[in-house]
């Protein structure tokens, strides 16, 4: 595991709401226009203390940033996702921290919530609303049951798309883990296993506590690992009925077949970690589904698809120590 190593921290005592400021972290890769229209927003943002823009791109959107005052920091060999985040959290300091995509924008009054959350629970190590979809209006899934191997199933079969038929739906919001797949904007606030790293308020204590973003994922799974090592340390994690963002879901990726890749090797990566061997052995089905379907999309590719999502998260599973 290659998390940062940070000082244990103790849950914090409650404190007043006109004491808490939030710091917000950007990791971007080429989409100076998200991130200049994400920083207009949070200017006017009145919880928003500091903005940090960590560019694992060509070098523009840190530019524009810097031009309009904000810290940046540029790492041009883009190490992935999560590290970005760890770069740009420890470049604030404010007792909360927004971790935000650059494609993701805040409604109006989130925040506020979410810090009066975080203030009047101190064992909840982070919280997120209902995200929305930029395009359709409809609710993603921020935050629910942790990633099983049915999951994997139900993504590399197509059989999650059944989730938008009326009567399926209302069959899986009986089964547990599949409930908030079936049932995305929560008429309640509710405790989950795992939150999306979409648009993440997260407890600074919380975070250093559990070291940060595990390094080793590069997009996709970061935040499933993130929120599992929470709950091992005793923290909460908040689901909230409110509407929380917009968001341009997928535009990180270059298209279906580079994101279900990304997707299924991030994944991939946490059943390796987390998952019994009958399970993972399961999930390395859904994988095999998966190379199939993105073979018959991009033949030429073939050999990337099967090494990504088979070969490699087989061997390391499974390797044999030397």
């Amino acid at each position: 595991m290659t998390s940062r190593t940070e000082p244990a921290a103790q849950v914090d005592e409650p404190r007043t709401a006109t004491a808490a400021q939030v710091d917000v972290v950007v990791v971007a890769y080429n989409c100076p226009a998200d991130v200049e229209r994400l920083l207009t927003d949070l200017e006017h943002a009145p919880e928003v203390a500091h903005v940090v823009v960590v560019d694992h791109g060509d070098g523009t959107s840190s530019d524009l940033a810097e031009r309009r005052g904000f810290v940046t920091e540029r790492v041009p060999s883009n190490p992935g996702f999560g590290a970005g985040q760890n770069r740009g959290v420890d470049r604030t300091s404010a007792e909360f921290v927004l971790l935000l995509n650059p494609d993701a924008t805040m409604e109006p009054g989130a925040l506020e919530i979410g810090v009066a959350t975080l203030l009047a629970e101190p064992d909840v190590a982070a919280v997120e609303g209902v995200i929305r979809n930029r395009h359709t209006g409809a609710p993603e899934r921020s935050g629910g049951s942790a990633l099983r191997p049915v999951h994997l199933l139900g993504r590399a079969t197509g059989a999650a798309t059944l989730a938008r038929v009326p009567g399926v739906r209302a069959a899986m919001r009986h089964v547990a883990p599949l409930a908030d797949w079936a049932e995305r904007a929560p008429d309640v606030g509710r405790q989950v296993e795992a939150l999306s790293a979409t648009a993440l308020l997260v407890r600074r204590s919380a975070f250093a506590q559990v070291g940060g973003f595990d390094e080793s994922f590069f997009l996709y799974g970061e935040d499933i690992d993130l929120s599992r090592r929470w709950g091992a340390r005793g923290y909460r994690l908040l689901s909230l009925p409110v509407p929380w963002a917009t968001h341009d879901d997928g535009s990180t990726s270059a298209g279906w077949w580079e994101r279900e890749l990304r997707w299924f090797q991030g994944s991939l990566h946490y059943g390796c970690r987390w998952w019994s061997t009958p399970q993972y052995a399961l999930a390395l089905v859904a994988a095999a589904v998966m190379a199939t379907r993105l073979t018959v999309h991009r033949p030429t590719a073939w050999r990337s698809a099967w090494s990504t999502l088979v070969a490699l998260p087989t061997r390391e599973r499974f390797r044999r120590p030397t």
